[in-house]
């Protein structure tokens, strides 16, 4: 079985795709109504009218959840970073005592 290796980096690139996916939330559009000329048939309108309002109420629930998500990585990726500084610094006193004797 393959090691999870997880690094800053990593932790960042999700953070940043996060964001865009949640830009691109943002901006969709469920307005049906400027198109209903080009469905033609009513039960085509009516379906897309369906589909437009389901949208809606969707894409509002994975707002919220890609946003939630979003703010857990951000923290995520800066606990990650702290730790990743402590342990560097914790590695670098113990290997250059203080004390004068090596």
């Amino acid at each position: 079985m393959a090691d999870l290796i997880i690094t800053s980096a990593v932790l960042e690139d999700s953070t940043t795709k996060l964001q865009h996916i949640s830009d691109e939330l943002e901006h969709q559009k469920s307005d049906d109504r400027a198109l209903s000329d080009v469905y033609g048939q009513h039960d085509v309108q009516k379906a897309m009218h369906d589909f437009s309002g389901d949208w809606k109420i969707h894409r509002n629930k994975m707002k919220g959840a890609v946003k939630d998500l979003h703010e857990k990585m951000q923290k995520a990726t800066e606990h990650f970073t702290d730790l990743e500084h402590d342990l560097s610094e914790k590695l670098t006193t113990e290997s250059h005592p203080t004390d004068g004797g090596a």
